[in-house]
């Protein structure tokens, strides 16, 4: 277990630093840094439209449910929300 927590902690700091986030001392790039790499690769916010992240967080939000993970608090949400809605991409 705790091989798997290093691991994992090791990935998310790996995946952080190759992606340079707008703003990246806002906020809102902090939760994306600190929640969403912490399991997976990091994405650019411009990598989608806003609405293709609204499609990612509701499947974000279905897989943490299935695994019983708690969901981020709704202000932490809304904080990530508005930071992917600013820097999303337009294609």
């Amino acid at each position: 277990m705790r091989r798997l927590v290093l691991t994992l902690a090791l990935g998310g700091v790996l995946a952080a630093c190759s992606v340079e986030l707008p703003e990246p001392d806002s906020p809102g790039a902090r939760v994306l840094a600190a929640r969403c790499a912490a399991c997976h690769r990091l994405y650019a916010p411009g990598s989608m439209t806003f609405p293709m992240w609204e499609m990612q967080l509701g499947r974000m939000r279905n897989l943490y449910a299935q695994r019983g993970i708690p969901w981020l608090p709704p202000a932490e949400e809304q904080t990530l929300r508005d930071y992917l809605a600013k820097h999303a991409g337009t294609q």
